[in-house]
């Protein structure tokens, strides 16, 4: 009896700590919960389903998570809910409030990302409410480059667009009255566009059965219609090195240290290497800009080999380095873009569809290398999946690669060190040139 007090005692402690009062939020036209942890004024909400009634892209993988909203990426990495009631309030009171993890769910602090989406946040006593303002587009054009049309929509804010049936595309929260727009194209023909539920409803004629790519730019959104051209001449493997992260999104940062800059190093070092081995190599940036997520999926859909570099930020995330493939419905079925999937997994047109695509065994053969070349360096390197979108429209071999973490100090130690950097860069030529058969 005396052993359980103590234990009582605690439990209602901790019970205190995560108090929280809630209020209903409207976000969109969806009604939430907003709770407070810790009852210190500051607003959460879980992000999942606020993402969903706001229409935005979002990726969640383990400590981290990324809400999309056009060319605006927002990126949280998660923190465990404290036991500590002082080091709660220290975290939600902070100008930067983190995203917090509560058990299966992650919470985001309202204020502030509403505030970095542009929507417009209001409250009172009783309830709380967020919401997008209507956009309005300001301008149509259209050319024709490469072989294919280029429809490009100038607006007053980002937005999403979703698909919507062939040859048609959902603007999210765009304010259109119905009008028609003669388009000479080598695909499209005519532009509509239609009032519907969630904004305007783009109908794209001339697309159906063709493919069409849409890119992200402040308050401009881009479709490119028709097949890409052939490259005429140059039929080596293409290596495509991602750096995460650039511009105003410095992905992790410690002190002076930022993971942007980390990887930009690291990256660019590889590339050199590569290419005087005679590898074709791209890098997604090659400077402090932060190309859209889906501009870097293009380039990782003309790929053979694509690796995306991060660093890891979270405490709960081991220290060293980390290689994820593709998490796939099935483990079996080979990573690369929907269409070659679906024909892969019926069972025909394997030679053929082999000579566009790498299978689940040639990315299990890339991680061997890169890890192989870990090791030559010292290091361990853990293996993980996520759906990462980047990856799951990867044709050709891909992996993310966390070099370490910037929360521990024998990896912040490292990542910091120049020659550390470089034996870094020498890891991912090496293992990519073991891949594709050439002489490391």
């Amino acid at each position: 009896m005396v052993l359980k007090r103590p234990i009582l005692a605690l439990t209602l402690l901790l019970a205190a700590a995560f108090a929280q009062s809630e209020k209903p939020l409207l976000a969109g036209g969806t009604l939430l919960t907003a709770v407070y942890p810790g009852d210190f004024g500051v607003s959460y909400v879980e992000a999942q389903p606020f993402a969903r009634a706001l229409g935005l892209l979002y990726w969640q993988d383990q400590g981290q998570l990324i809400l999309g909203l056009g060319a605006r990426r927002l990126r949280y990495v998660a923190t465990p809910v404290p036991a500590s009631k002082t080091a709660l309030k220290k975290l939600v009171t902070a100008e930067q409030p983190p995203a917090l993890r509560d058990g299966d769910r992650v919470l985001i602090p309202l204020r502030a990302t509403s505030r970095a989406l542009g929507a417009l946040y209001s409250g009172s006593e009783t309830s709380l409410r967020v919401l997008l303002p209507e956009a309005t587009l300001r301008g149509l054009s259209h050319r024709v480059e490469g072989g294919r049309d280029v429809l490009v929509l100038k607006l007053d804010r980002d937005l999403n667009a979703a698909p919507a049936g062939a040859g048609s595309w959902w603007l999210l929260g765009l304010r259109a009255e119905e009008q028609v727009r003669e388009v000479l194209g080598l695909y499209l023909s005519r532009v509509r566009f239609e009032p519907g539920p969630y904004g305007a409803r783009l109908v794209l004629e001339g697309a159906e059965g063709w493919p069409v790519e849409v890119a992200y730019f402040p308050s401009e959104v881009r479709f490119y219609v028709g097949p890409r051209a052939q490259a005429a001449t140059d039929r080596r493997p293409l290596v495509v090195l991602d750096p995460g992260h650039g511009g105003d999104d410095d992905g992790v940062r410690y002190g002076n240290l930022a993971e942007k800059a980390i990887v930009l190093k690291v990256a660019r070092e590889a590339a050199q290497r590569l290419r005087r081995m005679g590898y074709r190599v791209v890098l997604t940036r090659d400077g402090d800009e932060n190309p859209s997520v889906y501009t870097r999926a293009q380039w990782a859909a003309k790929a053979d080999v694509f690796i995306s570099l991060h660093v890891a930020g979270s405490p709960a995330v081991p220290p060293g380095p980390v290689l994820y493939r593709y998490a796939g419905s099935r483990a079996d079925v080979p990573v690369f873009v929907a269409r070659a999937r679906t024909l892969l997994d019926r069972g025909g047109f394997q030679p053929v569809l082999r000579r566009f695509a790498r299978s689940s065994s040639d990315v299990a053969a890339l991680s061997d290398a890169v890890e192989e070349a870990f090791g030559r360096i010292g290091l361990s390197a853990r293996r993980a999946e996520t759906p990462l979108y980047l990856l799951e429209h990867a044709p050709g071999a891909a992996l993310l690669v966390e070099l370490g973490s910037l929360t521990d100090a024998n990896d912040r130690a490292r990542l910091s060190n120049a020659a550390q950097q470089s034996a870094y860069a020498q890891v991912i030529a090496r293992a990519v040139a073991r891949f594709l058969g050439g002489q490391p």
